[in-house]
């Protein structure tokens, strides 16, 4: 019984050498001298604490000293931290660096607080720690210092923004273009101008949002953040490109301004190439037979500011007929119109498609999509045509025989008369007494 209440002991004594061996002690090699914040000596016996405002960057200096009669350590790292953040860790640190004994070492480090973090507690800023610690595979010593994160007086963020149709839209189009605004701030804001503009087109839509509360605060009569819907027209004479667009907050009567720039793809028309135009067809499905075909009709009206050269290119016919344009080209003054004329001969019934691309001075600018019906047969027709020509040879035959009979019918009435003598002439018959 006193052998495993021994045995037990020490089990627990081992454990608790591995669990104090696990816990990194301070290092005898090197020691955390001058820490510097934002340019100012700290101390951790320090009683006013180190304030900054959310979103900022806080500045670390350390220096690192070699300890003398200390080992030399050439896997040291420096590291600044703040925690209570709830979404990541918030921290910085250096790579790895020798330490020698007879050393100081300065590390810098940038620790950039959320711009969401918490820096409200009943009207007052939040209090957090900053660590700063300087440790290798075995040791590390430590320092920690007081911090208050506030919030800052005037703090408007642009949430989010989206665009309608989409981050690509066509020349001559609406865009649709919807804001979010959120006050982080510590004051309430009035009258806050949202804007959205394409500087390169001369593009602008503005509006404003009467007012938001702050985010952290208690009042729950306001509203702490709003959306807003903008919109305009894209210019028609718009070239193909990327833009910037620049969304902006305008508040704090004018003493204040957010600006976030996004990108906008525009499809419009091509560098160098002024064309504006409205393309139609009479229709875009006719009937044809395979004796008679039939004529599409492309009506242009030239809406731009210089004279144009149309022509017309028609794909998908050569395997069921044939096909030509009429003319071949038309140019049009502005603000005239013009036509060509596509015909088409069949040579296969059925219903047939074909494509018509009109073009501008040589580019594409419209493609017609058409039809046609194409009815009847090649021996349909030929059986058709003879029968039109028996029936009209028939016709002639009664008018023939017709005259024929008339002509056999006065004859025969002319028989048995003697003809009449004119005054003064006598029979040439004998005469009888």
């Amino acid at each position: 019984m006193k052998m495993k209440s021994a045995l037990s002991m020490m089990v627990i004594f081992v454990l608790a050498l591995v669990s104090i061996g696990a816990v990194s002690a301070a290092s005898p090699d090197y020691d955390i001298g001058t820490v510097k914040v934002n340019d100012r000596v700290v101390s951790s016996s320090d009683v006013n604490s180190i304030v900054v405002e959310r979103g900022d960057s806080i500045d670390v200096e350390i220096w690192v000293e070699g300890q003398s009669g200390g080992s030399v350590r050439d896997d040291v790292r420096v590291k600044a931290w703040v925690g209570g953040y709830e979404h990541s860790e918030v921290f910085e640190k250096t790579k790895m660096f020798k330490v020698e004994s007879d050393g100081s070492y300065k590390k810098s480090l940038i620790v950039d607080l959320p711009n969401d973090l918490d820096a409200d507690k009943n009207g007052d800023a939040e209090s957090y720690t900053l660590h700063v610690e300087a440790f290798d595979s075995n040791y590390e010593e430590r320092q920690s210092y007081n911090l208050k994160v506030d919030e800052k007086r005037h703090d408007l963020r642009v949430v989010d923004v989206i665009f309608r149709p989409g981050t690509t839209v066509n020349a001559n189009d609406m865009l649709f273009t919807t804001v979010r605004v959120e006050n982080m701030g510590d004051n309430k804001e009035e009258d806050i101008q949202v804007r959205v503009s394409i500087p390169e087109l001369g593009f602008l839509a503005r509006d404003y949002i009467d007012e938001l509360i702050p985010h952290d605060s208690d009042n729950d009569d306001g509203e702490k953040s709003g959306d807003l819907d903008l919109w305009g027209r894209i210019p028609k004479s718009a070239e193909s490109k990327e833009y910037e667009v620049k969304v902006e907050l305008v508040y704090n009567r004018g003493h204040e301004t957010v600006t976030e720039n996004y990108l906008l793809n525009v499809e419009g028309k091509t560098s160098g190439l002024d064309v504006d135009s409205v393309i139609s067809v009479d229709s875009t499905v006719k009937t044809a037979s395979l004796s008679e075909g039939t004529t599409y009709k492309v009506m242009i009206a030239n809406f731009g500011e210089e004279r144009v050269t149309y022509s017309a290119e028609v794909l998908g016919v050569g395997t069921w007929g044939s096909a030509s344009v009429d003319p071949a080209f038309v140019s049009i003054n502005a603000g005239e119109t013009g036509e060509l004329y596509v015909k088409v001969s069949p040579s296969t019934a059925g219903s047939q498609s074909f494509t018509v691309k009109v073009k501008a001075d040589g580019k594409v600018v419209k493609e017609l999509n058409l039809k046609t019906d194409v009815s009847g047969s090649q021996f349909g027709d030929i059986r058709r045509g003879l029968e039109i020509g028996f029936a009209v040879l028939a016709i002639l035959l009664v008018i023939l025989g017709l005259i024929i009979a008339f002509t056999k019918l006065r004859s025969d009435d002319g028989e048995g008369e003697e003809p009449e003598l004119e005054a003064g002439e006598e029979s040439a018959g004998q005469t009888y007494y």
